[in-house]
């Protein structure tokens, strides 16, 4: 919703998707803005790292995420991260890159679950971040609020 308000600017980055087959979520893809997309979360993947019922692949975040986030500071004006979760916090390579959007000049727009303490001690300790917590009470508002803010800056 954010994003389509923004006509502008250049847009790079991620976003997440979950994965359902038939009718019940089964894992997740990671999606680049440039069209790379590929499941990094399944609950029969074959993998080692796992959270909660998914099985994980760090390598998807360690190569395309690390490239999606490369990308996006060298071609964009902002860098889209949609969504940050529990999984990411051992990609140590991916945790970088994200900081380095974080110290770029380019805007970053992310969203992440709040349960990613990890992520949210890694913002908690920026003074040029705004942290919008979403609820069902606010998160119409919130779009708007993200907008004025980019225009303020």
């Amino acid at each position: 919703m954010v994003i389509k308000k923004l006509p502008h600017f250049k847009i790079a980055g991620f976003r997440t998707s979950p994965i359902f087959e038939e009718k019940e979520k089964k894992g997740f893809s990671f999606e680049t803005l440039n069209g790379r997309k590929k499941i990094f979360a399944h609950v029969d993947l074959n993998t080692i790292n796992q959270y909660d019922i998914y099985k994980f692949d760090l390598k998807i975040f360690e190569q395309i995420g690390v490239s999606a986030l490369i990308n996006a500071l060298e071609k964009s004006d902002l860098v889209l991260m949609d969504e940050i979760g529990m999984m990411e916090q051992g990609a140590v390579k991916f945790t970088q890159a994200i900081v380095r959007c974080l110290n770029s000049p380019n805007y970053v727009l992310g969203a992440f679950q709040q349960r990613a303490s990890w992520f949210l001690k890694i913002l908690k300790e920026r003074t040029d971040t705004k942290i919008f917590f979403v609820d069902e009470l606010n998160r119409d508002s919130i779009p708007e609020s993200i907008i004025e803010l980019i225009g303020q800056v």
